[in-house]
């Protein structure tokens, strides 16, 4: 069955171009940094390359020719710029606008000399879709395996189209730099760089979904005020931890510490101070943790500090140093300076299954207004305390 180059180029145009104007169209609005925008137009420099190949054809215009190739490597570059927003990298000048002058440069002066003009022209595009394999590989993308993956099956086709094309030409295998009659050794190159541009889009499209639900499922797990794990999150952290240490018999301390007379803070300077406060003491409990401790907003102005593998000793030695920190602290707002100190109530055990997450927040808690009936600004522990006369703030 013959092929018609083409009817295969308007083939690929039209796969260009839906799929330029549909990531265009899922990306509108969207913040820059997932790079779609540089996607969709590097799709549309494509159709348009693909557009000016086509009549070339029945042209039989060398200056179509030379102006498609320009296009081509601009579209090129402009996947390399997407990949470099995406991935919040610089893109280097010589990356991107060196192989579309390079290209520019070599179709014009063998503008007549189509053999040398298809080696010289497409040796360069090879390498831009190195450089996107290359870029591909270089960022690991964690969860966004997926996507990755297609994204680099995509750019090695692409890179295999113009070896290819190389490779035929140097060869003698028909005329590559005509496209009619069809030769095999043009159809097979175009036939991949369909394939290359299916996969390559896929890929793209699958990494930025991929990357918006893992910091959806982020945002979900975090305190939006204070960004760290909310009072869920961190109940489920608190559960692990307890199984791990009931299996290997170590211990597990808690803290929570409240803000003492956090409402006079709101009272005074307004909520918008206080929240400036929360978030303020968070960074400063968090500051004074170790890698495997884990912090949490409980509710309000109060909040958990787990301790995996340590005695009740080192969790008051630990405590007394982060409220230090916390009295230290100064909060500026509005030309005014706050300061804050909280109360904090340690539970500890070698977890034996008896006692559940939710006793030791309650012992903790039991201890931490025992701090604050003392006369705020202290470490308790929970050791048989009765329970406090009043409840201040």
């Amino acid at each position: 069955m013959p092929i018609d180059m083409p009817t295969m180029l308007v083939s690929i145009l039209v796969v260009a171009l839906s799929m330029g104007a549909a990531v265009l169209a899922s990306g509108w609005r969207i913040p820059h940094r997932d790079g779609l925008n540089f996607w969709g137009q590097g799709l549309l420099l494509l159709s348009a390359g693909f557009i000016l190949f086509a009549l070339s054809v029945r042209l039989h215009n060398p200056w179509l020719i030379w102006l498609g190739n320009v296009l081509l490597a601009a579209s090129y570059a402009s996947v390399l710029m997407a990949l470099s927003r995406f991935h919040a990298h610089a893109c280097p000048l010589w990356l991107t606008a060196g192989p579309i002058l390079l290209v520019a440069l070599f179709s014009l002066v063998f503008l007549h000399q189509g053999e040398w003009r298809v080696i010289m022209v497409e040796v360069v595009l090879l390498w831009q879709w190195c450089a996107v394999a290359a870029s591909v590989l270089r960022c690991q993308s964690g969860p966004l395996e997926r996507g990755r993956w297609l994204l680099l099956l995509g750019a090695v086709l692409m890179g295999l189209v113009y070896a290819v094309r190389i490779v035929a030409q140097w060869l003698d295998w028909g005329q590559m730099e005509h496209l009619w009659p069809p030769h095999m050794a043009q159809v097979a190159p175009h036939l991949l760089s369909l394939s290359g541009l299916v996969f390559l889009t896929l890929g793209y499209v699958l990494m930025t979904k991929e990357r918006a639900d893992a910091e959806f499922r982020r945002s979900a797990r975090l305190d939006a005020l204070t960004g760290i794990p909310n009072r869920s999150a961190f109940l489920d952290t608190f559960q692990h931890v307890l199984a791990q240490a009931a299996r290997g018999d170590w211990p597990v301390a808690l803290l929570m510490a409240d803000i003492d007379k956090f409402k006079n803070v709101n009272d005074t300077y307004g909520h918008l101070a206080g929240d400036a406060v929360l978030r303020a003491v968070a960074q400063r409990l968090q500051a004074g943790l170790r890698a495997q401790d884990t912090l949490g907003r409980y509710g309000g102005e109060e909040f958990l500090v787990l301790l995996p593998d340590t005695p009740v000793s080192g969790a008051r030695t630990l405590a007394q140093h982060l409220r230090q920190s916390v009295e230290q602290m100064v909060v500026s707002w509005e030309g005014k300076k706050i300061t804050v100190t909280i109360s904090v109530g340690i539970s500890g055990q070698i977890p034996a299954g008896a006692q559940d997450a939710q006793a030791l927040i309650d012992r903790a808690d039991q201890a931490m207004y025992a701090a604050k009936h003392a006369g705020r600004n202290r470490v308790e522990v929970a050791d048989a305390l009765p329970p406090p006369v009043s409840t201040p703030a």
